[in-house]
């Protein structure tokens, strides 16, 4: 003998897939929301102001002046040259400078105290 189904045996199992499909749904949206914070989680000392700050501080100038270079290089070729020849020797009389310059404001910059 075989079962038939009625019409209340198909109100039931339709409540209950429609619940199923519920749960189904919220668990998804759970996943997802799980998913979007270990993703954040993970990229954010990559994405926060930690990167971007430590990048810029170091990298700004040396950016500005190869991107100088290149203009000028792009814009005009023959007279590139000479100016990273006199460019660079500038840099090595500046660098040769330097401590000489930073011995003299460390001596200047220190605070005379008034004697007791």
């Amino acid at each position: 003998m075989t079962t038939h189904p009625t019409k209340l045996s198909h109100v039931h199992t339709a409540a209950s897939l429609a619940q199923r499909r519920d749960a189904l749904l919220a668990e998804c949206a759970l996943q997802r929301l799980a998913l979007r914070v270990q993703t954040r989680q993970l990229l954010e000392p990559l994405t926060g102001g930690n990167l971007r700050h430590t990048l810029a501080t170091r990298f700004k100038i040396p950016l500005m002046v190869g991107g100088a270079v290149l203009g000028l290089a792009l814009v005009r070729p023959r007279r590139i040259l000479p100016l990273l020849r006199a460019s660079g020797a500038l840099l090595k009389h500046a660098t040769a400078v330097m401590p000489v310059v930073l011995a003299l404001t460390r001596r200047f910059s220190k605070k005379e105290t008034p004697p007791p």
